[in-house]
C-alpha cells in the first residue's frame, strides 16, 4: 500500500467549501483533520497485520443472545 499524505486543515475548509456549500471555523477543520488522520493511521496499521487468507467476521455478537 502507498504511503497515504496528511489530511490538513486546509484540505478540510476547501471540501466544506466546495462540496457542501459550507464555512467550516479553523478551530473544527483542524479537529477533523486531526481526527481523520488518526483514523488513517489505524487503517495503515490494519493493513500492516499478516492475516494472509483469513476470511473476515460475517456477524458480530457483543454480549450473548444480541443480534
Amino acid at each position: 500500500m502507498p504511503d497515504t499524505r496528511p489530511i490538513t486543515t486546509a484540505t478540510i475548509e476547501s471540501m466544506a467549501t466546495q462540496f457542501l456549500g459550507l464555512t467550516i471555523s479553523p478551530a473544527n477543520a483542524g479537529a477533523t483533520a486531526d481526527m481523520l488522520n488518526a483514523l488513517s493511521a489505524d487503517m495503515q496499521a490494519l493493513r500492516a497485520l499478516p492475516l494472509g487468507d483469513v476470511e473476515p467476521a460475517t456477524t458480530f455478537a457483543a454480549a450473548e443472545g444480541q443480534p
